[in-house]
């Protein structure tokens, strides 16, 4: 039956990645073989402060400043022929969680990176051959989750290689080995997340649990699910109501009320135009769903404030069009207030 789902999942693929490429106007591919100058698109924030990875001219830092993007300081930089990414706080603000991974995404090895946030106390957690491509803190601090990937191919010619066969595994933050959570092998896991409460994991997959054909495979949806961590095969979807097409970069407030997300809202692109993703936001009380950004970009990764207030998140100015270029943006809860925050990144930040 798995041999058969592969075959079948070829032929989708194929029907797939013809669509992106024509939704993007065969430009994304491109975008992904270099580092581009700039943001990278996960980042995080905490009280008044933010961290991020930045690039300039191919070197990559994780920087902190403060939430309205001054007084930028470097925190560390990337070794030789690796990129650090997906910064994150600690639960009391003082330490900062990265990856390192290899420029050359054919190797599949990572590590896992804890430092303080004044800069000191840089110390390696986890080094897996194999590709984490994502790690949060348990709200307590104690523990560490993470996406892994035991495999990096891909499943139609045409389709770049990349991480495959994805489960979830704890780690503690003082060291050991990891526990595997789930036993999925999923072909992606993104958008890792953990409830305010610390019961419940969420991520965005592909909705694949009544395909049985390429035509269903082709119509599956990307979806948020949420997986108990007393009872992680009991996974479940999250409903959206209103929301047909994939969703993507989910992130839960604080206050467990609210699931900020993006989705394409123009799902059939005219000539020379591509997909745009908006941002989202779901009330966890009643199930409905209000749109927060009329930008006519991609809205991507999207983190809420201590007091699920403000939205920060990033926009890709460019997506489909070369490059990315990512700028950093707030909204308020109710979608009323929308505004770019201006970040500069100097030599002086170094």
């Amino acid at each position: 039956m798995q041999r058969k789902r592969k075959a079948i999942l070829f032929v989708a693929v194929v029907l797939f990645g013809l669509f992106v490429l024509w939704g993007l106007g065969f430009t994304q591919e491109k975008t992904r073989r270099g580092v581009p100058d700039g943001f990278f698109e996960d980042f995080d924030v905490k009280g008044r402060k933010a961290v991020f990875a930045y690039s300039s001219e191919g070197n990559v830092g994780i920087y902190i400043s403060d939430i309205e993007g001054k007084n930028v300081k470097l925190l560390t930089e990337a070794g030789k022929d690796e990129n650090v990414h997906h910064p994150v706080f600690s639960p009391d603000g003082k330490t900062v969680l990265y990856l390192a991974t290899p420029k050359n995404r054919e190797e599949m090895r990572s590590a896992l990176y804890l430092i303080n946030t004044d800069g000191s106390g840089k110390r390696k957690l986890y080094s897996p051959d194999s590709l984490i491509t994502e790690a949060v803190f348990a709200p307590d601090g104690k523990t560490i989750y993470m996406l892994k990937a035991e495999t990096f191919k891909n499943y139609s010619p045409i389709a770049r290689q990349d991480a495959h066969d994805f489960d979830i595994y704890s780690l503690p933050v003082s060291g050991g080995e990891p526990k595997r959570i789930t036993q999925l092998k999923d072909y992606m896991l993104q958008s890792l997340s953990v409830s305010p409460d610390g019961k419940d994991i969420y991520v965005t997959k592909s909705d694949n649990r009544n395909s049985k054909t390429a035509e269903d495979i082709f119509a599956e949806k990307h979806k948020i699910f949420r997986i108990p961590l007393t009872h992680p095969e009991k996974l479940e979807a999250v409903t959206t109501k209103g929301i047909t097409e994939d969703i993507f970069n989910i992130s839960v407030s604080p206050d467990n009320r609210w699931i900020a997300f993006n989705t394409i809202v123009n799902p059939h692109p005219g000539k020379n135009e591509v997909f745009q993703y908006e941002l989202h936001v779901m009330d966890r009380k009643t199930g409905e769903v209000r749109r927060l950004t009329y930008l006519k970009k991609y809205t991507g990764a999207a983190v809420f404030d201590e007091q699920s207030k403000w939205i920060y998140f990033m926009v890709d100015q460019k997506f489909g069009r070369g490059q990315p270029v990512y700028e950093w943006y707030r909204a308020t809860i109710d979608g009323e207030e929308v505004e770019r925050i201006a970040v500069v990144v100097t030599s002086q930040g170094k």
